[in-house]
């Protein structure tokens, strides 16, 4: 198999000095399936592929915008905004298939975000990221476990944990696994706003929206053509592995203002800027964290022990897109479960 990629990109960096520069990269790759995984060299003998639909060809309607991507970028300002084109080819025997798309990446105030789409929404983009509510600092006490808010940003590197759990290679749940939420989660390629909006996987696989987690049962992993679980459709990178895209979380019933009102002594934690995996508990480093009625507290990290997800009780309705990295987004709520603040 044969995958090609082609990024052709404009940058702008600094505000009220700033440059503009053009970069391209094109990178190819054969690779052939063995019984080991993904090889440089062809197998010995034929090797059985797991049933998979194969990749059709997209044009994403951002491609049209490309041309204007100069003039865009010379009126905005931002800390740095990257609009790239991106071409990708994945051939294999007789089938040959083509995506192209415009990804938006736009910095400022220490915060990323990115989309695919039209350049011309890069404006309603640095709002978004000009929003940062400021609160009185105290030292107030926090119990070592206590009921917590989690924003839209801070539930995404939560998901972004989980999927550490579920991949086909190694998955770390177990399909009779107990003691998850009763929530739904799903990774899903096809949302055509997010930046990792893709069509068919560095496999030659046809992505979709999967659903991993059904109502608390683990229903399926992220699988590629040559990991032992889950269906095909995450092989990502040049020599695949299982990988996910965008971690969604189904939405519940419950209003915002809802929540909050119907909690006692809880927090509030917005944002977050990156997670780990510690054995089995998951922990991201907060943005800010909040105690209504008294003001801003310094915490560390977050953690959530894998067994206290169960105690996960409350998803709101409205969701948002959130930007993990380059390679990785979320589709998340609020949520309100009990977790472990970490001050040092």
């Amino acid at each position: 198999m044969l995958l090609t990629v082609r990024e052709d990109s404009i940058v702008k960096e600094g505000t009220e000095s700033w440059v503009m520069y053009t970069r391209s990269s094109s990178t190819s790759v054969s690779r052939y399936l063995t019984e080991q995984g993904w090889s440089s060299l062809p197998p010995s003998k034929p090797v059985d592929i797991k049933s998979r639909e194969i990749c059709s060809s997209h044009r994403h309607p951002s491609v049209m915008s490309w041309e204007k991507a100069k003039t865009i970028l010379e009126r905005v300002k931002a800390q740095r905004i990257e609009i790239r084109r991106v071409r990708r080819e994945a051939q294999w025997d007789d089938v040959s298939c083509v995506e192209e798309k415009v990804v938006n990446f736009i910095t400022n105030n220490g915060r990323t975000f990115a989309f695919t789409g039209d350049p011309r929404d890069i404006p309603s983009v640095l709002e978004l990221l000009a929003q940062d509510q400021e609160f009185k600092k105290t030292n107030l006490w926090i119990p070592e476990r206590v009921t917590a808010l989690l924003d839209p940003e801070a539930t995404g590197y939560i998901l972004a944990g989980l999927m550490a759990f579920l991949k086909g290679d190694k998955p770390l749940l177990r399909q009779d696994e107990r003691g998850l939420p009763d929530v739904t989660i799903y990774d899903d390629p096809t949302i055509e706003y997010s930046h990792v909006f893709f069509t068919f996987d560095d496999e030659g696989t046809r992505t979709r929206r999967k659903e991993l987690i059904g109502n608390g049962q683990v229903v399926d992993y992220l699988g590629s053509l040559f990991s032992k679980y889950g269906s095909p459709g995450n092989g990502r990178g040049f020599y695949p592995v299982p990988d996910y895209y965008n971690a969604v979380l189904k939405t519940g019933d419950w209003g915002i203002q809802e929540m909050m009102e119907e909690s006692k002594d809880f927090i509030l934690v917005l944002g977050a800027s990156e997670y780990h995996v510690l054995r089995n508990s998951i922990r991201i480093r907060p943005r800010k964290v909040v105690v209504p009625g008294a003001g801003e507290v310094f915490v560390r990290e977050i953690a959530i022990p894998l067994p206290e997800m169960v105690t996960l009780d409350a998803v709101s309705r409205d969701s948002r897109l959130v930007y993990l990295d380059e390679n990785h987004g979320a589709l998340a709520p609020f949520i309100r479960l009990k977790v472990r603040p970490l001050l040092h």
